[in-house]
């Protein structure tokens, strides 16, 4: 049975999220959240809720889908609007629906909804992050017509020695640049895994670059695990790395497993407009 509306609206809407946030964030537990450590529920909210206030700030704001039944909120779906590639996407940020009613299509309801006001704005690109390991949200956004389009890794190591000092940021920036990277410093924790008040965030240049440009020197691997090691003893041991899906990422992938990372959440990417190559082919995976 649906719920009897939706309720449409923006930050207003964020204190009758809690109990729908802390739902997905058990619901992400009982899938292993990835492999990565994560913190206590409690803690949970207060960073999922400052993290949509900033996207309510920010330039294009926010939208909110809230699911009543009666006077009770049993799901809501959340989105934003952000550049990928140079063109306008919206980004399903959240989708929450009670245990109680999963599978009665409540969740295709909403994306239908966020779906609409995509087509309202001229928002071709539709843009949704799935966490690892969660099989039944990934094959659900699969069937609305989705495609791979990269992948977060993530590895969240508490180091015993953690005493020495950190390079400068340009100095960084460039040995990883050098590798294939641009590196950059986003504000934590996160709200969801276990991290310190500051996450380095690593985005693989192959995308733009031919396959196979990361780790394609000899002793690059080697190169790529020291600046892993030095960003860890000097308390930067929460370390992000988006892949693209493409040739060559494999390689890429089989090191970061071997240096203690986990797929933390993969992007899913789906094009409204005909003949695009996203829609088209997602691209050989590795």
């Amino acid at each position: 049975m649906h719920p009897t509306r939706l309720l449409r609206g923006g930050s207003e809407l964020l204190p009758r999220l809690e109990g729908l946030w802390n739902s997905l964030f058990a619901h992400h537990l009982s899938v292993g959240a990835a492999g990565l450590p994560t913190i206590p529920r409690p803690e949970s909210w207060p960073l999922r809720r400052a993290h949509y206030e900033r996207l309510a700030s920010g330039p294009s704001g926010l939208s909110v889908w809230l699911a009543l039944d009666g006077d009770s909120a049993v799901g809501y779906a959340l989105a934003h609007e952000e550049a990928i590639g140079g063109e306008r996407a919206q980004v399903l940020e959240t989708l929450s629906v009670l245990p109680g009613i999963r599978g009665a299509g409540l969740g295709s309801r909403l994306m239908d909804a966020v779906d609409a006001q995509a087509r309202e704005r001229g928002i071709g690109v539709a843009a949704v992050d799935v966490m690892g390991g969660n099989a039944r949200a990934r094959s659900l956004y699969l069937r609305r017509g989705y495609h791979p389009h990269s992948e977060s890794w993530m590895r969240s190591m508490v180091s015993e020695d953690r005493s020495a000092p950190l390079p400068p940021l340009g100095d960084l920036r460039a040995r990883a640049r050098a590798l294939g990277f641009a590196l950059e410093v986003s504000p934590g924790p996160d709200d969801t895994w276990v991290t310190p008040s500051e996450i380095v965030e690593l985005s693989a240049l192959a995308a733009s670059e031919p396959p196979g440009a990361v780790l394609a020197s000899p002793g690059d691997a080697a190169r790529l695990a020291s600046l892993f090691d030095d960003l860890e003893r000097a308390g930067r041991w929460a370390i992000r790395c988006a892949t693209p899906v493409a040739v060559g990422a494999g390689q890429l992938r089989r090191f970061l497993v071997s240096e203690g990372f986990a797929m933390s959440t993969e992007r899913l990417l789906r094009r409204e407009r005909a003949g695009r190559a996203d829609e088209a082919d997602p691209g050989p995976r590795s």
